[in-house]
C-alpha cells in the first residue's frame, strides 16, 4: 500500500497518543496476522508512542537473526522472575552464560537425562490411563505441564517434586503469563498499589527463590558429588570461558529460573498441541504406530530409538510449524534502519512470530494443511534457513531445541503405542499468547489403555 507521497504505508494511524494499545494487549499475535493480511511483511504501529513492527519474511528474520544481529539486539526485558538469566540478557554478559549454558544441553547431557524423563513419562502415562479407566477426562496442557514439572524438578534438583510445588509453579506462571484487559492496564498503570497480580507476583518469587537458594546452599556445602548430573550441579561446576570463573549464587538461580521455566512450558506447550494433532488425524496416528511397532516392537520407546522414529519426527516438526510454543521473537533497532521497504526508527520493538512465518505464502505451499511429510529431507531441499523458527535462529538460539524434539517424539511414541487419545472438545482449540501459545480454554481429552 502506498500514500499519495509515493512511501510505504505500513500499518494503521490508531488512536491519539494510545495508538494500537487496544489490539495490542488484547491479543498480539491476533493484531500482528491482521496487519500482515493488510499491509504485508513488515506492519508498523505506535504502542504509547513507542514503534512496534512486525515481521514475517524469512529474509527480513534471517537479517535480523543471523546476519546482522548487532543492528538487532535483545531489547531490555526488566522481569523479576527471570532475573537477569540466559532468555533476557545481553551483551557481555550473554555472551559469558551462553557459553557457560550451552554445553549443558548438548546431546550427550540429554542422554545422561533421559532415563529421568523415561520414568516421569510412564508415570505420567500411567495416570492418564488410570483416570481413563474410571471414565474421567483431564486437560492435556495442566497433564503435560505436570509430566514435564516432574521431569525438570528431577533434572535440576534430583528429587521427587510435591504436589505443592507443581501447584506454586503453576500459580507463578498464570500470574506472570496473564494479561489485565487494556483498561486494566490503563488502571493500574496509575495505581499499581491496587494491582491484584503484585501480593501473587511477590510470593510466587518468595516461595521460588526459597526453593533455589536453599538447595544451592546444600549443594555448595557438601561439594562436588561422582556421578551428580543435576542442572544445579552442572552450573555450580561450569566456568567462563576466559576466566576461569564461576557463576555466584544470583547468577545460578537466574539461569535455573529460565532454564526450568523454557524447558518445562515450551515442551508442555508442545506435547499438548502434538497430543491434539493426533485426535484430529487417524492416518498420522496408524502411521505413527507402525513405525513404533518397526523400531521398538513391544518394548516401549526410549531415548536411543527417537532418532528412528523419523516420521514421528516429521510429525513433530509439523506441529511447532503450525503451534510454535513461543509465540514471538522479539529484538529491537539500534539505529534507524530500513527493514523489507519500511524504514522503522531507533528503538523500534521488532517482533518476529513463527506461527506468521510460518505461513509465508512464499515459503510454504498449502501453509494450513497438516503435512508431516513436507519435512522430508528431498522436500527441504532449497528451503529458507529462517523460513522454520520454532526454536529461533542465529547466536540465541534456544539452548534446549534438542531436548524439547526428543521429549515431545518420545512422547507421543508412547502414548500412541499404549493409548487411544479422545479430544472432548465441542469445538476447535482456539488458542491465546501468553508465556507461550496455549490453547485458551484448555484441551479436555480422555485416555484409555488400548485393547490388545
Amino acid at each position: 500500500m502506498n500514500s499519495s507521497s509515493g512511501r510505504r504505508v505500513a500499518g494503521p494511524r490508531g488512536l491519539p497518543v494510545l495508538g494500537s494499545f487496544f489490539p495490542m494487549l488484547n491479543e498480539p499475535l491476533a493484531l500482528a496476522n491482521k496487519l500482515h493480511a493488510e499491509y504485508g511483511d513488515v506492519s508498523l504501529v505506535r504502542v504509547y508512542g513507542t514503534p512496534i513492527a512486525f515481521l514475517r519474511n524469512p529474509v527480513d528474520v534471517k537479517r535480523v537473526l543471523i546476519d546482522e544481529p548487532q543492528l538487532f539486539p535483545k531489547p531490555r526485558i526488566e522481569n523479576p522472575f527471570n532475573g537477569n538469566g540466559l532468555t533476557v540478557s545481553r551483551g557481555d554478559h550473554w555472551k559469558r552464560q551462553r557459553h557457560m549454558v550451552q554445553p549443558l544441553f548438548s546431546k550427550e547431557k540429554v542422554r545422561l537425562w533421559s532415563g529421568l524423563f523415561s520414568d516421569e513419562l510412564h508415570k505420567g502415562v500411567e495416570r492418564w490411563m488410570a483416570l481413563g479407566a474410571k471414565g474421567e477426562s483431564f486437560d492435556m496442557y495442566t497433564e503435560a505441564a505436570r509430566l514435564m514439572f516432574g521431569v525438570m524438578w528431577r533434572t535440576c534438583f534430583d528429587e521427587n517434586p510435591r504436589e505443592e510445588h507443581f501447584a506454586r509453579i503453576m500459580d507463578a506462571i498464570d500470574v506472570f503469563g496473564r494479561r489485565h484487559t487494556p483498561w486494566g492496564v490503563l488502571f493500574y498503570k496509575l495505581l499499581p498499589r491496587f494491582d491484584p497480580k503484585a501480593p501473587r507476583m511477590g510470593m510466587a518469587l518468595w516461595l521460588i527463590n526459597g526453593w533455589i537458594y536453599g538447595r544451592l546452599s546444600k549443594r555448595r556445602e557438601r561439594g562436588t558429588r561422582d556421578g551428580d548430573i543435576t542442572l544445579l550441579s552442572m552450573l555450580v561446576e561450569s566456568r567462563a570461558r576466559e576466566t576461569g570463573e564461576s557463576m555466584n549464587d544470583k547468577e545460578v538461580r537466574d539461569e535455573i529460573v529460565n532454564l526450568f521455566g523454557a524447558s518445562f512450558e515450551m515442551i508442555a506447550t508442545s506435547l499438548t498441541w502434538a497430543v491434539h494433532a493426533c485426535t484430529q488425524y487417524p492416518d498420522v496416528v496408524r502411521r505413527i504406530r507402525e513405525e513404533v511397532r518397526e523400531v521398538c516392537g513391544d518394548e516401549a520407546p526410549r531415548y536411543e530409538d527417537v532418532a528412528k522414529l523419523t516420521y514421528t519426527t516429521r510429525v513433530v516438526q509439523e506441529i511447532n510449524r503450525l503451534s510454535p510454543p513461543a509465540w514471538t521473537i522479539l529484538r529491537e533497532t539500534a539505529e534507524d534502519v530500513e527493514v523489507g521497504g519500511v524504514m522503522l526508527p531507533k528503538g523500534t520493538q521488532l517482533l518476529m512470530c513463527p506461527y506468521a512465518i510460518h505461513r509465508h505464502p512464499d515459503h510454504w505451499k498449502d501453509a494450513e494443511t497438516f503435512d508431516p511429510d513436507r519435512f522430508l529431507p528431498e522436500r527441504q531441499v532449497g528451503q529458507h534457513k529462517c523460513a522454520y523458527v520454532p526454536f529461533g535462529a542465529g547466536q540465541r538460539i534456544c539452548v534446549g531445541q534438542h531436548m524439547s524434539q526428543v521429549d515431545t517424539v518420545q512422547t507421543l511414541a508412547l502414548l500412541l503405542q499404549r493409548c487411544d487419545v479422545e479430544y472432548l472438545g465441542r469445538s476447535p482449540v482456539e488458542w491465546q499468547t501468553r508465556l507461550t501459545f496455549v490453547p485458551k480454554r484448555g484441551m479436555p481429552v480422555r485416555v484409555r489403555a488400548r485393547q490388545g
